[in-house]
């Protein structure tokens, strides 16, 4: 038996349900590495400050809903799970922010209406495909979609919560520390630094556990290690059974993910104008501080 093997087997007898063996989604995140980097650094440049704005945030989420209604049209059951599905939250969100009509002047940007023909192409040609751009957005809206979500909400002191709600986050704070500091004792290498690469044991990002009006595109009432594990298990079982030539369409239309995700990231509104304008706020706290402590001083 090889480790792999015995290290599945391993899991399976103590009912681990989370478990997923992770040789197939390594051997994706090593393709497609180079260019899931660069747009990470690309994005955070641009949205370090930004996305605590709520034109910034809306805008991004406009940018991205086409592609996530398309998966849900497109896609069988057993390639996405319901549970997974946005188009409904995406609207309600839209609906919060633009107003309930914001349909009657919504028109799809040209890089999306591109993107869109290109997943027209992909799908034709085989559904697997296809399913290759929905694992990374979903695996992406549950990750990244989850942090930028809790740091927008504190940026935006909209982390209030009702009554009753309190103890629950507090619990689920602990809880989440608990697993990190699991995943690292496990993880953790002779020198004490967590494998990147050891995916099965990286702490999972803290759950957006509430929900204010506004913020559902990001919200997921299951928990989101179980649907992850879920959505892994579909990619599994799928990758797994693939002969080389399909193997390797399937990495490159992964790694076309984040190339056609840049150009779509390229057309969100209010950017440049968010960030100058929390720059300048950062500027006079900084010089109110400073004239405070000279007069003290004095």
């Amino acid at each position: 038996m090889s480790t792999d093997e015995a290290t599945t087997a391993a899991a399976a007898s103590v009912g681990d349900e989370d478990y997923v063996d992770m040789k197939f989604t390594r051997e994706l995140r090593k393709a497609t590495k180079d260019v899931h980097n660069l747009t990470d650094v690309l994005i955070n440049a641009k949205f370090a400050i930004a996305l605590s704005d709520d034109e910034v945030w809306y805008d991004g989420l406009l940018a991205f809903y086409e592609m996530y209604k398309f998966f849900e049209t497109h896609l069988p059951e057993r390639l996405l799970p319901k549970e997974l599905y946005r188009t409904e939250a995406f609207e309600r969100d839209f609906a919060y922010f633009y107003g309930a009509k914001w349909k009657d002047s919504y028109e799809p940007r040209p890089a999306v209406v591109k993107y869109l023909a290109h997943l027209e192409e992909v799908a034709a040609k085989n559904e697997l495909l296809l399913f290759a751009y929905a694992y990374q957005m979903y695996m992406a809206l549950m990750s990244g979609g989850q942090m930028l979500q809790k740091k927008r909400m504190i940026a935006r002191r909209l982390w209030i919560f009702p009554k009753g709600k309190e103890e629950e986050q507090k619990q689920a704070e602990e809880d989440a520390a608990k697993a990190t500091a699991k995943a690292a004792a496990a993880a953790a290498s002779g020198d004490g630094v967590i494998d990147e690469d050891d995916l099965q044991a990286r702490p999972m990002p803290a759950q957006v556990t509430i929900c204010p009006p506004g913020c559902e595109a990001t919200f997921f009432p299951e928990k989101i290690n179980v649907l992850k594990s879920k959505l892994r298990r579909v990619f599994n079982s799928q990758y797994g059974a693939f002969d080389d030539d399909l193997r390797a369409a399937f990495i490159e239309e992964s790694r076309n993910v984040f190339r056609l995700n840049l150009e779509v990231v390229r057309t969100v509104k209010g950017v440049n104008r968010a960030n100058l304008r929390k720059l300048a706020m950062a500027a006079i706290l900084i010089s109110s501080i400073y004239l405070a402590i000279k007069l003290v001083i004095k």
